[in-house]
């Protein structure tokens, strides 16, 4: 009997030693399943509305495809010295092959510093999909970019049709301000994760648009699909925290 009890003691410390290192010991005030439900639905449907709008615009230049042009021609009839540096040193951040290295610090880091496991695997998956999203759409619909008249050097050769410099920098705010937020939740951190995406994807958008690289609709499409993975993460995550009952 003594056995047994030993037996059941080191498999209950076996457990909570495997939580430990996939969640925080520490986790308060973890987002509801009803809440990250609700915020699941509200990402998913909010994306496939954002998505079909810059479709539409890309195919048939109505709605906001109307405004590519105007939108490329502002943008040119604008462009100065120091926004036009600034624009490059943001779109070289952004780029998805040295993004991907800065992906992987910080995955590697969050691993090392929090001991955790899921979390930071569940972000490298996020942006993995975002960048191969990019990829297959760009192919898939063979979307041109701007003239390289309009274009600041250096060029951009491949199709336009979504921004994979977007849709990166998006996912990656979007789910990482998600996975800290949902664990702790407040008023303050929702407003907090909401500004951060927006002023950094915006930022991205932008200097995408002023270097004459992409179209109106290829950042919105970008977003939509952003907020659509977003939702896929989000009910990912929660099977998983069920799972374990965390």
């Amino acid at each position: 009997m003594q056995r047994n009890k030993s037996g059941e003691k080191l498999l209950n410390e076996k457990n909570r030693l495997e939580l430990s290192v996939t969640e925080p010991s520490n986790s308060k005030k973890i987002l509801s399943l009803k809440g990250r439900a609700v915020l699941a639905t509200t990402c998913l449907v909010l994306g496939i509305i954002v998505f079909i709008v810059a479709y539409i615009g890309m195919k048939q230049s109505v709605g906001v495809g109307s405004l590519n042009l105007p939108i490329l021609t502002w943008m040119i009839n604008h462009r100065a010295d120091g926004i036009t540096v600034s624009a490059k040193i943001i779109t070289s951040i952004a780029n998805p092959y040295f993004f991907a290295s800065i992906t992987a610090v910080v995955v590697f880091a969050w691993m090392g510093l929090r001991r955790e496991i899921w979390r930071p695997v569940i972000l490298a998956c996020a942006v993995a999909v975002a960048a191969a999203t990019s990829t297959l759409l760009k192919l898939h619909f063979m979307d041109s970019r701007p003239p390289q008249i309009d274009m600041i050097p250096t060029y951009e050769y491949d199709f336009s049709f979504p921004s994979g410099h977007t849709i990166g920098i998006a996912v990656f705010l979007l789910v990482v301000g998600y996975l800290i937020y949902s664990r702790n939740y407040s008023l303050q951190r929702f407003w907090a994760w909401i500004a951060t995406a927006v002023i950094g994807t915006s930022l991205v958008a932008l200097s995408r648009l002023y270097l004459g690289y992409h179209w109106l609709t290829d950042i919105i499409a970008s977003v939509g699909l952003a907020l659509i993975i977003l939702a896929i993460i989000i009910a990912v995550d929660s099977v998983y925290l069920k799972r374990y009952k965390i």
